[in-house]
């Protein structure tokens, strides 16, 4: 019955065109079908499958164009050289296996000017390695296919595929840059000559790789080995490392040094002292950009000031749009020239509020700079061009303190008005409004995964709030004094909260309960951070130290001064008062504080 129903549409379909006067309509439609079989449909769904973007390098032809070649080799070779990815230098290691068969493959189809000006070009880069050099030297006389039958090493080559080992975010960075351009030499070689093997995740730093002598490779080191046409290993002189561990005895040991290093005592970490001097007009807050290239300090002048970190002056971008000079492809942009010596300055001042200035917080990408102040406002400066570009009202009092989500989607602030609030960036009025406090909001911190946001109050309580829904989920009682300063671990499990009453609080979030109570400041705590690992607390007071704390377990006994057990690490500078402690990448603590003036005699 299907049949002869689709015979019946064939038919109804040709008489159709017929009648709109095609040509050969029979033809065309002889042999055509409506329908197709599971077997049909699933060979179908192969060929669309192994034809696709994802299956580039084994579906491109390859013209015997001569220039191709070292057009193609050129731009790949100068492409993994200019960037600065890592993925780059893992990608790479195609480059020797890539020259060899390209090489070949020119001798194969006759190209002998073509040959010797692309081995004359490129061979320089492969002299370095002794085993490729070895290679490279008898690609020199061959000119003919009679010259590679001749020759046991390179028609090895041939006869085997080599293999590459790569991560899968360097095999999908090697896909994109097949399908940006005509790269179809390169794409028939990998089709034909080269396998490569990619790996679901990139090779940890507490593995083992070694090779059968038991020497030991590197953790990202890249292994290439040969494999036969029907997969077996194969190929003459060629040392095949190994690409697992070797020894489980040492894999043991290794574990072994792995547990005791979580579980005892950690590090002390290495700490750098940012110091103000004649700090008149009264510092109030100061902050290190992510990136260790800016320091950002807001006074009581109502003016934010920035600071260079690194040998290079401070200089505003030029505008990127200049309606009267319009620039040709043959001018030369002299303005992006990057001189030393230019028209920047180490200092930069940025001035809008008009009032004392509490609280600077960077955008996680280094590219803004957000300040409050008592005027109710909230400026978000461009750190491009060092200009106030955006102002967020909504606030009716002074706005105590900042902070930014972690993707630098939202921010948000905390008030007098007893409030808190939460903003984007795209609109100048906020998003949801936090109510509960009974006094000043003085802090807020966003949880790392921006569900939600933790703030401190002078009413003596935290709260934790939900971002999206703006109702409070937790509340923590405790504490003696008003909360001054919040900190989440990374892994989202504790909070850290502190104040005038001395003490750091841990607070378990899942059970809503006091986790531990850290005691051993002298004077009001300002500020609070997390190592990396979640391991470690630390926290900065007006007593003028910096106190670390292990919050995973207890290593020793009660310190003299009667501090917590947990403490792990004091340091003690001359300064009148430290304002801001960040821990930053491979365990660096960032410190921020007024120096200790020295008093005439």
């Amino acid at each position: 019955m299907k049949r002869v129903r689709t015979e019946q549409i064939q038919y109804a379909v040709a008489q159709y065109l017929k009648r709109r006067q095609y040509v050969d309509t029979d033809g065309s439609l002889k042999g055509a079908k409506l329908f197709q079989s599971t077997e049909e449909l699933a060979a179908g769904l192969t060929v669309q499958t192994e034809s696709g973007c994802a299956n580039i390098v084994s579906a491109a032809p390859c013209q015997p164009d001569p220039q191709q070649y070292e057009s193609q080799f050129s731009r790949l070779r100068c492409f993994l050289s200019e960037t600065e990815i890592s993925y780059a230098q893992e990608v790479s290691s195609l480059l020797y296996p890539l020259f060899v068969y390209l090489h070949l493959d020119m001798v194969h189809c006759g190209l002998k000017g073509a040959v010797d000006g692309f081995y004359v070009r490129f061979h320089d880069a492969f002299l370095h390695d002794a085993e490729q050099r070895s290679v490279v030297e008898q690609l020199r006389h061959v000119v003919t296919a009679q010259d590679v039958a001749a020759n046991p090493k390179l028609r090895s080559f041939l006869e085997h595929k080599y293999v590459v080992h790569l991560t899968e975010p360097a095999h999908s960075y090697l896909l994109r840059y097949l399908q940006s351009e005509d790269n179809s030499a390169l794409c028939r070689v990998l089709s034909t000559h080269l396998q490569v093997e990619v790996t679901a995740s990139r090779r940890t730093e507490y593995q083992l790789y070694g090779t059968a002598g038991g020497s030991m490779a590197a953790p990202n080191s890249i292994s290439a080995s040969w494999v036969g046409v029907g997969g077996a290993e194969g190929g003459e002189g060629v040392e095949v490392p190994a690409g697992i561990p070797q020894n489980e005895v040492a894999l043991l040991a290794l574990q072994d040094c792995i547990k005791k290093v979580r579980e005892g005592p950690p590090s002390l970490t290495t700490i750098c002292f940012y110091a103000f001097h004649h700090t008149e007009q009264m510092l109030n807050t100061a902050e290190v950009s992510p990136d260790s290239r800016l320091l950002a300090a807001g006074f009581d002048s109502s003016a934010v000031k920035l600071w260079s970190l690194r040998a290079r002056k401070l200089k505003a971008r030029p505008h990127q749009a200049d309606v009267s000079y319009i620039h040709l492809a043959c001018d030369v942009q002299e303005e992006e020239v990057d001189e030393e010596d230019g028209c920047g300055s180490e200092i930069k001042m940025l001035r809008g509020h008009s009032g004392p200035v509490y609280r600077t917080a960077f955008l996680t990408d280094s590219s803004g700079l957000l300040s409050c102040s008592e005027d109710t406002t909230i400026r978000y400066w461009d750190l491009g061009s060092f200009t106030n570009t955006v102002l967020y009202q909504g606030h009716t009092y002074p706005v105590w303190d900042l902070d930014v989500s972690p993707c630098s989607l939202y921010f948000a602030s905390s008030s007098h008005d007893r409030t808190a609030r939460l903003w984007t960036f795209s609109r100048t009025y906020p998003l949801r409004l936090y109510v509960g406090h009974l006094s000043d909001v003085d802090c807020v911190k966003f949880h790392p995964n921006s569900n939600y946001l933790a703030t401190g109050s002078t009413d003596k309580t935290v709260r934790l709030w939900s971002t999206q829904q703006g109702q409070s989920v937790r509340l923590f009682t405790g504490h003696r004094g008003t909360v001054l300063s919040l900190a989440f671990s990374p892994n989202g499990k504790y909070l850290a909260s502190a104040g005038e009453d001395q003490r750091v609080k841990l607070w378990d979030l899942a059970a809503g309960t006091l986790f531990k109570d850290l005691r051993g400041h002298t004077d009001s705590i300002t500020s609070l951070s997390f190592s990396p690992d979640s391991s470690l607390v630390v926290s900065s007071s007006i007593d003028n130290s910096v106190r670390v704390w292990d919050i995973r377990n207890t290593h020793g006994g009660t310190p003299a001064d009667g501090s917590s057990s947990e403490l792990v690490g004091l340091y003690v500078g001359n300064t009148s008062n430290v304002l801001n402690v960040q821990f930053m990448s491979c365990n660096l603590l960032l410190v921020t504080g007024t120096a200790l003036e020295k008093t005439e005699q």
